[in-house]
């Protein structure tokens, strides 16, 4: 493979550098609640909605 242009190492480099920072963990949701919990208050909140 022979790349047609020459590209700037640094660019790229600074691109990549970009990305890591960019895509740092999204911590906003994370509460640590149990999958058990969240299966509760789905089913709670359906039961609400189909009582009229």
């Amino acid at each position: 493979m022979i790349p047609k242009e020459k590209y700037n190492l640094a660019d790229i480099l600074q691109e990549i550098d970009d990305d890591l920072h960019e895509q740092k963990k999204d911590v906003s949701q994370e509460k640590n609640i149990p999958q058990e919990t969240i299966t509760e208050l789905m089913i709670a909140n359906l039961k609400k909605k189909k009582t009229p």
